[in-house]
């Protein structure tokens, strides 16, 4: 079970992928959410959404801020496809 605090998140990508998350969006969503959320806080999170394994989701954003960091411009399309769909990022305002 999500931690009530995260269905609001969950609201919002179920709104920006209702047909679920396309690969070529999951490593930048990683990057862009990460900003807002504890690593494991925003695994659960993304678990939930592409009925996964937490620990793998945590792994796979781990190399999405390493070794398999995606491209900016991947990363700048998802931050305004999440922003189009009601993500407002907390570092937003930095």
């Amino acid at each position: 079970m999500l931690d009530e605090w995260l269905l609001p998140s969950l609201q919002i990508l179920r709104r920006a992928y209702p047909d679920g998350l396309p690969e070529s969006d999951y490593l930048p969503l990683h990057v862009v959410m990460s900003e807002d959320f504890s690593e494991l806080g925003l695994a659960r999170l993304v678990a939930e959404f592409i009925d996964g394994e937490v620990v793998v989701v945590e792994n796979d954003a781990a190399a999405a801020a390493g070794s398999r960091r995606p491209s900016p411009a991947d990363v700048e399309r998802v931050r305004g496809h999440l922003s189009a769909s009601g993500y407002e990022s907390d570092a937003d305002g930095d």
